[in-house]
């Protein structure tokens, strides 16, 4: 991670990707230190979680109701 400019933060991702986190001036106290005040932190979470349920096979309404909704 570097800090090169103190408005502007760029990190290599593990894989390779480069991000850019870029922070505007404030005159908030808590963000007085700029990007001197972030840290790094380590990933939580790698690779994808579980799949999601399938979707069912017909629509949640028949077409027929969701049709009364548009005057039809």
């Amino acid at each position: 991670m570097q800090g090169n400019d103190s408005t502007k933060l760029e990190a290599t991702l593990a894989d390779g990707r480069r991000m850019t986190l870029s922070l505007p001036a404030t005159d908030a106290k808590w963000a007085a230190d700029g990007i001197q005040g972030l840290r790094a932190v380590p990933p939580t979470h790698t690779g994808r979680g579980e799949e999601p349920p399938a979707l069912p096979e017909e629509p949640a309404i028949p077409l027929q109701v969701a049709l009364l909704g548009l005057g039809a």
